[in-house]
C-alpha cells in the first residue's frame, strides 16, 4: 500500500477555469504546498486533475516543472498537491509594467529548456501563456511552467502538413470562430476546427507570450475583451494573420519576432531547434540592458466627457443602419478604426441597408456606453389616411398647403413647409432606438418639427409606460406571430442589441432620388434589418434564435453528472463533466475511473481538513 496523507486547507490563492487554488499544509510532514481543488463526482470516469497529476508525474524532476506531491479524490472533490510558487509573469507585468529585454530573454531561455523537456516526453502543453509561467520565489527569476490540464501526447502524422505561410494564411477561411487554448496566445493553427496542435504551436504561443512580456500588450489585446465571443475570436485571428514577426517585434530585438515566423514555418511533424534558440536568447540577454521599453499605445484612448449631440430633437434626417458595427459592437473597434478588420461575411450585398427618412423625437447620452442614442419615427409616402393597409398601424400626416387631412387627426407642420405631398409619420411596432457613432458629424437639417410636436408623436406611437412589462414580454417571446416574437426578443435584451446608424440631413437633392437608395415607401421600415442584425449578434453571443445550431435550453449530454453537493459554499464550485476524450495520455486504463484517488507513484490524499466559519474543524474523507 502506498503512502497516504491528510491536507489542511488554508487561504485562497486564486482560481482557474475549473479549480480553486489554496495554500495548504501536509499534516504529517508540515510541508507547505499549493492545493488545487476541483468539484468532481466519484462517478466520473475521466476527472480533470487526475490527468494533470499523471502528466506532472511523467515530467517530474526538471527545474522548470513544478514538483508534485500528492493526489486525492474524496467525496465531491479532486485534490492535487503541488509546489507552492510565488506569482505568475502576468501578475508581474500587470503590477509593474513590461519587462526588460534582459529579463524576457532569460524567460525565453528557461522556457526553451522546459519545452524541450516536455516535448522530449512526447507531450504538447497546448496552453503556453504568461499566467502559466510562474516565479518560484520572490527573490529571483527562476521559473516554473504550470497548468498541464490541456496537455496531451504528440501524434505523428503520416503526411506532414504545410507550414503556415502568407500564402496559406490568405487561402484560409476568413471567418474563424474556433480557438483551442487561450485566445490572445493561441497559435494560428489553434483557430482551425480540426487542427492538431503540436510542438510548433507551443513555440508560437511562447513567442506571443515573450512579446507580451516585452510590450505589455499585443496588437490584438484590445479585441479580447470586447464584442461577442465569435467577434473576438474572428478579429483576433484576423489580426494574427495580418502581423508577421517583424511587425510584432517592432523596436525590440529581432529574435523575438523571428521566433514567431520560425514557429509558423514548421510543419506538424517538425521538432523545434531548442538549443539554437536557447543560444540566441542567451546572447540577447548578455547584450541587453535592464531597462524596459514602454509603449503608450496599448489601450485606445476615449474621451471622458460627453461631446455635443450630433442630432437634435425635431430634425428630419436620413438614417442608415450599419449592420457590421451593430453585430460586432462598436467597442471592438473604438480607437482602433484604422486597424480593425471587418468581417467579410457581413460586408456582402445581403447585408446592405437602405437610407430611410425619419424625425428625431428624443436624444440622450448613455453614460454607460458613452454614446448618444435617439428615438426615430419614420416618414413614409403614400395615401393620406389614419391607418396602414392592414389597419394595424396609425399614421399622422405631414401637413402641406394642398394636403387633405383627416378631421380627427390634424397634420404636423414642418419648418419650413415640407415640399412633398402624401407623406406621413408612422411606426412599425414602436419608435426605433438608435446609437450614433463617435465619428458622426453634427447634422444640420433644412427641415424640422417643433419639440411639442415630437412629444405628440411619442404619445401617439410609443407604447404606454407600463406596457409591455416583463411578464408580457415573456409571453410575447412565445407568440405564434413572428413579428411580436422577434420584437419581444429585441426588447427583452435591449442592453445587448444596440443598433448603430449613420445619419445625414434630408436635402432637396434627396427628394427626387428614385433609384431605391432611399426608402420612402416601406411600412416595416427598419424592423426586418434590426431583427436580422439582432439574430446574428445573439447567435454570436450564444442567445438562442430560430435556426440556431444549439438548443434553446440546455440538454443533458453524455458525461454529465447530477450534482449532489449541497453545502453552503456550493455556489463557488462548478461541477466537472467528463474530461474530453481528446485530452488523454492514451495509456491503458487511464480513463477507467474507479474513484480510488490513486495516481501511480504519488502519495494519496485521504482527507481534507479545513476550518469552518464557526471555528470548527471539518473533515472530508475518501
Amino acid at each position: 500500500m502506498g503512502k497516504e496523507t491528510i491536507i489542511q486547507k488554508g487561504v485562497s490563492l486564486g482560481s482557474g477555469g475549473y479549480a480553486h487554488v489554496f495554500k495548504a499544509i501536509h499534516t504529517d510532514t508540515q510541508r507547505v504546498v499549493a492545493l488545487k481543488q476541483s468539484r468532481a463526482s466519484l462517478r466520473l470516469k475521466r476527472p480533470l486533475l487526475q490527468h494533470e497529476a499523471r502528466v506532472l508525474s511523467i515530467l517530474a524532476g526538471h527545474p522548470n516543472i513544478p514538483e508534485i506531491y500528492a493526489y486525492g479524490w474524496i467525496e465531491h472533490f479532486e485534490l492535487l498537491s503541488i509546489q507552492l510558487l510565488h506569482q505568475s509573469l502576468a501578475d508581474v507585468v500587470q503590477k509593474a509594467g513590461p519587462l526588460s529585454v534582459k529579463v524576457v530573454a532569460n524567460v525565453a531561455s528557461q522556457m526553451m529548456d522546459a519545452l524541450q523537456h516536455v516535448h522530449c516526453h512526447g507531450i504538447v502543453h497546448r496552453d503556453i501563456k504568461p499566467d502559466n509561467i510562474m516565479l518560484e520565489s520572490s527573490g529571483g527569476w527562476k521559473l516554473r511552467l504550470i497548468d498541464f490540464g490541456l496537455a496531451r501526447p504528440f501524434s505523428g502524422l503520416s503526411t506532414a502538413s504545410r507550414p503556415v505561410t502568407l500564402e496559406t494564411l490568405s487561402s484560409t477561411s476568413e471567418r474563424s470562430v474556433h480557438v483551442f487554448g487561450t485566445l490572445p496566445f493561441a497559435s494560428l493553427n489553434a483557430h482551425e476546427i480540426y487542427s492538431q496542435l503540436t510542438f510548433r504551436d507551443d513555440f508560437e504561443s511562447l513567442a506571443y507570450t515573450l512579446l507580451w512580456l516585452l510590450r505589455g500588450f499585443l496588437p490584438w489585446s484590445h479585441y479580447v475583451k470586447c464584442g461577442t465571443r465569435f467577434g473576438r475570436i474572428r478579429q483576433v485571428y484576423a489580426q494574427k494573420k495580418r502581423h508577421t514577426g517583424s511587425t510584432l517585434a517592432g523596436e525590440h530585438p529581432a529574435e523575438f519576432g523571428e521566433l514567431v515566423d520560425y514557429a509558423r514555418s514548421l510543419s506538424l511533424n517538425d521538432k523545434p531547434e531548442y538549443n539554437r534558440w536557447r543560444r540566441r536568447f542567451n546572447q540577447t540577454e548578455a547584450n541587453a540592458s535592464d531597462e524596459a521599453l514602454v509603449s503608450d499605445d496599448s489601450v485606445p484612448h476615449t474621451p471622458a466627457a460627453s461631446p455635443e449631440p450630433p442630432v437634435e430633437v425635431g430634425q428630419i434626417v436620413l438614417v442608415k443602419l450599419d449592420a457590421s458595427i451593430s453585430i460586432d459592437g462598436y467597442s471592438m473597434r473604438e480607437g482602433l478604426e484604422s486597424s480593425y478588420i471587418s468581417d467579410p461575411m457581413i460586408d456582402g450585398p445581403e447585408w446592405s441597408t437602405a437610407c430611410r427618412p425619419a424625425v428625431v423625437v428624443r436624444v440622450e447620452w448613455n453614460k454607460w456606453v458613452k454614446k448618444y442614442r435617439f428615438l426615430a419615427i419614420p416618414i413614409s409616402r403614400g395615401t393620406d389616411r389614419d391607418e396602414d393597409e392592414n389597419g394595424s398601424t396609425r399614421v399622422i400626416s405631414i401637413a402641406t398647403t394642398n394636403a387633405i387631412t383627416s378631421g380627427t387627426v390634424p397634420g404636423i407642420h414642418t419648418e419650413p413647409e415640407w415640399p412633398l405631398e402624401d407623406c406621413y409619420f408612422h411606426v412599425f411596432r414602436r419608435p426605433t432606438k438608435f446609437y450614433c457613432l463617435p465619428s458622426q458629424e453634427r447634422v444640420h437639417s433644412p427641415w424640422r418639427i417643433s419639440p411639442s410636436d415630437c412629444e405628440s408623436l411619442l404619445k401617439s406611437f410609443a407604447p404606454p409606460a407600463d406596457s409591455p412589462g416583463q411578464s408580457q414580454l415573456r409571453k410575447d417571446l412565445k407568440s405564434a406571430d413572428a413579428d411580436i416574437r422577434h420584437d419581444a426578443r429585441v426588447q427583452y435584451r435591449d442592453e445587448i442589441y444596440k443598433f448603430y446608424v449613420r445619419v445625414q440631413p434630408v436635402t432637396s437633392a434627396h427628394l427626387g432620388i428614385e433609384d431605391g437608395s432611399i426608402d420612402w415607401f416601406s411600412r416595416r421600415v427598419w424592423f426586418d434589418e434590426c431583427v436580422k442584425v439582432a439574430r446574428h449578434r445573439g447567435l454570436d453571443i450564444g442567445i438562442w434564435w430560430t435556426g440556431a445550431w444549439f438548443p434553446a435550453e440546455y440538454q443533458r449530454q453524455e458525461g454529465d453528472i447530477t450534482d449532489s453537493y449541497s453545502e453552503l459554499d456550493n455556489s463557488m464550485w462548478k461541477a466537472q463533466s467528463e474530461r474530453r476524450k481528446s485530452i488523454t495520455l492514451g495509456t491503458v486504463g487511464e480513463d477507467v475511473g474507479d474513484g480510488s484517488g490513486i495516481v501511480a507513484g504519488l502519495t494519496k490524499i485521504t482527507a481534507l481538513k479545513e476550518e469552518s466559519k464557526a471555528g470548527k474543524t471539518v473533515f472530508g474523507r475518501v
